[in-house]
């Protein structure tokens, strides 16, 4: 049994309520946000919608406003603990409307604050008259319509809002702002208040543009490349210890300078020079090579650096416990700055053993991630889809979330054997003791959500012998099968 989380740790501008009517021109969800517990699952059959809710969440705060033009729906509300409310409503597309993708589907944004009877009412319209011309800027895409454009190296088409959505980042801001207008102060300021990112079910493969020799428009041409998550969370972690080890070097020497003046002043000011005191002395340091070894064996420092204090038998002199006095102090303050990347890398590595019963996984400054199976390294891309669909999502829930986030999983179960998808609400919340975000997770496992009744939301009647059949064949023993290891 999990132990309590602290809510005391959380603060800030949290949603706590989405609805959706008529989903579909069909279904209505209401979906209460568990906020204590900080986990709220919603559980339905495939063709329900709980992933198409999801995406309207982070399409909410993540700017992707084309979710709500393109999906079929009559209304969305988000609520938040301030009593804050924001809801977008979808109109009906007009004769007038071109055929633009922009044109079709139009919706406003209602907000409504506690104590304001009048709501800021924001209707995002493009500037109908302006011929977008995406490709000046992404030679990568070709126009195969009057509102379409195509990928050249993934086949792919896109509308201009897709296209702005997906690669904003390499288009001006004055084309960006023209697609739909400025939003209200109110609302973009809510929108950054929560950081949500959504943990989407292809999460084992990234597809990203990389540059080429190829210049058009003055701009460079890119390429499509695939890469294995598993192999970037690696190249991910191993950055993140190297940038620790070097605050903790900068530290270091910036104790070092000041080390001397410091022992002189210890040396001239009061102090108890009891055999209690010495002998206390003696344990801290003692506790302060423990802390060192722990570092060591987590992969975050080298055996011989910052070599302990070898002390002499027998009793200290008073001069002598001064000046180590002072060591503890400075030694206390570089270990301790290495406590916050040590505790995450601990709780990876103890979730992860408990899954990967044939295998040792280690951290290291080289490699990030290192698998070993008998004694032998096993490439991460000869995992199985089920231990790095484990590897990636327990990595990003670690060392990629900022603190009190919002993080949306599309069905977690996804490659697991049954017996992992129990585990696994009870190991989110010590992941959410540590890191401290809220999570809804969509998901048609009940194996998954388990005893956890209280955070469950149905979207619809779910048949339990009719998921366990499906998802029996994930990681494990079985699962072993998928790796060549």
């Amino acid at each position: 049994m999990s132990t309590p989380i602290d809510n005391k740790q959380f603060s800030g501008f949290r949603l706590s309520y989405f609805s959706v009517v008529k989903l579909f021109d069909e279904f209505t969800y209401e979906i209460p946000l568990n906020n204590d517990k900080h986990v709220t699952a919603i559980i339905a059959p495939n063709g329900m919608g709980k992933t198409l809710c999801l995406r309207m969440i982070d399409g909410f705060f993540s700017n992707r406003w084309s979710i709500f033009s393109e999906t079929v729906f009559e209304s969305a509300l988000f609520r938040f603990t301030n009593g804050c409310e924001v809801e977008v409503k979808k109109s009906k597309p007009s004769k007038e409307d071109s055929d633009d993708a922009l044109s079709h589907a139009r919706f406003e944004v209602v907000i409504s604050t506690l104590g304001s009877d009048d709501p800021i009412v924001w209707r995002p319209k493009p500037d109908d008259r302006r011929v977008f011309t995406p490709e000046r800027y992404l030679p990568f895409l070709t126009r195969v319509g009057s509102s379409r454009w195509r990928h050249d190296h993934t086949g792919e088409t896109f509308n201009i809002t897709e296209i702005l959505e997906l690669f904003g980042e390499q288009l001006p801001q004055s084309f960006r702002s023209s697609i739909y207008g400025k939003k209200p102060i109110l609302l973009e300021n809510i929108i950054t208040e929560v950081h949500c990112r959504l943990i989407e079910t292809q999460r084992l493969l990234i597809l990203k543009e990389r540059p080429t020799n190829k210049v058009y428009y003055g701009h460079q041409a890119n390429s499509a490349k695939s890469t294995l998550a598993i192999a970037q969370k690696a190249e991910t972690l191993k950055a993140k210890i190297s940038k620790e080890i070097n605050d903790y070097a900068a530290l270091s020497q910036s104790l070092d300078r000041s080390f001397p003046r410091r022992v002189i002043q210890q040396s001239t000011d009061t102090y108890v020079r009891t055999s209690i005191a010495i002998e206390e002395l003696k344990a801290r340091l003692q506790d302060l090579d423990k802390q060192r070894d722990e570092l060591t064996r987590a992969g975050i420092l080298d055996a011989e650096a910052d070599q302990p204090v070898a002390l002499p038998p027998g009793d200290i002199s008073t001069d002598i416990a001064s000046v180590l006095q002072v060591y503890a102090d400075d030694t206390q303050k570089k270990l301790s700055s290495l406590s916050r990347i040590l505790e995450k890398i601990n709780l990876f590595k103890r979730l992860i053993d408990q899954r990967f019963i044939t295998k040792d996984v280690t951290i290291s400054k080289k490699n990030g991630i290192d698998v070993t199976f008998h004694g032998s390294i096993v490439p991460l891309e000869k995992l199985s889809s089920g231990e790095q669909h484990q590897l990636v999502l327990f990595f990003e829930l670690l060392f990629e979330i900022e603190g009190n986030s919002l993080i949306l999983i599309d069905e977690p179960e996804l490659s697991l054997h049954v017996a992992w998808q129990k585990k696994f609400i009870s190991d989110l919340m010590e992941i959410i003791k540590l890191n401290r975000f809220d999570v809804i997770l969509a998901t048609h496992s009940p194996q998954l959500v388990g005893r956890w009744n209280d955070l469950v939301v149905e979207l619809g009647d779910v048949d339990p012998d009719d998921d366990e059949s499906e998802h029996t064949a994930g990681a494990g023993t079985i699962d072993l099968l998928e790796g060549e290891f």
